[in-house]
């Protein structure tokens, strides 16, 4: 049984419901797209405790077993000394505050543009189209980097849940424009923000992959890549 939930978005008028779901390259982009909105959440125990196990790469991996493209997510973990505030304050340095050596690598991806009003007016009215608002129980900017893997996720949801191949067409070009416009032309430049300031190891590795991922989902989607 495939327990859904959404973070940071509140889907209009209508309860989600544990379903079942294929083992399928659809579904095991859905799992990634999940466990990457996860990580790049704020850090809370359980990510803190599986970051001290080693235990992301592997829980990425196992959700894409069935990926129809080859991904290897490599290998991240932080020592057995960095407690659970120094891993936060670490997040919130990279991505939230800055330090001297230069600003925060922003998670937002309305940071990245000139307008960031009019960059998350776009992804708001992307929401709205598929019948989905921001989530008053867990408040997060649309243009935040996890809400939108969320949506990626949302999108993965409906094809993979769509009887008829034309809906599973529709959502499946909605993910190629979702990814060519609101990911695919800041994530780059996230991932340069964020080697600039020196991070710890994990968090390095943690927005690469998720570049990576990205670039690599959007190749095999057939969304162009510049």
């Amino acid at each position: 049984m495939f327990v859904y939930s959404l973070a940071g978005l509140d889907i209009e008028g209508e309860t989600i419901q544990d379903m079942e779901l294929p083992d399928n390259e659809t579904t095991a982009r859905l799992g990634v797209y999940q466990a990457l909105a996860r990580l790049l959440a704020f850090p809370d125990a359980d990510s803190h405790e599986v970051a001290a196990t080693g235990g992301w790469p592997e829980r990425l991996a196992h959700d894409a077993k069935l990926l129809a493209f080859p991904f290897d997510f490599g290998s991240a973990s932080i020592d057995g000394s960095v407690s659970q505030e120094d891993f936060q304050a670490e997040y919130l340095r990279l991505f939230e505050i800055g330090d001297a050596s230069g600003p925060a690598a922003s998670l937002h991806g309305g940071a990245y543009t000139g307008d960031r009003t009019k960059r998350l007016e776009e992804v708001v009215r992307f929401y709205e189209y598929f019948g989905l608002k921001a989530s008053a129980e867990d408040p997060r900017p649309a243009d935040h980097l996890a809400t939108e893997l969320e949506f990626m996720k949302f999108l993965t949801l409906k094809e993979a849940t769509s009887a008829s191949p034309r809906l599973q067409a529709s959502f499946r070009r909605a993910q190629q424009d979702f990814l060519e416009r609101q990911l695919l032309p800041w994530l780059p430049e996230l991932v340069r923000r964020t080697t600039d300031l020196s991070p710890m190891p994990f968090w390095g590795w943690a927005v690469t992959t998720a570049d990576d991922f990205v670039r690599t989902d959007a190749a095999a989607l057939g969304a162009p890549i510049s």
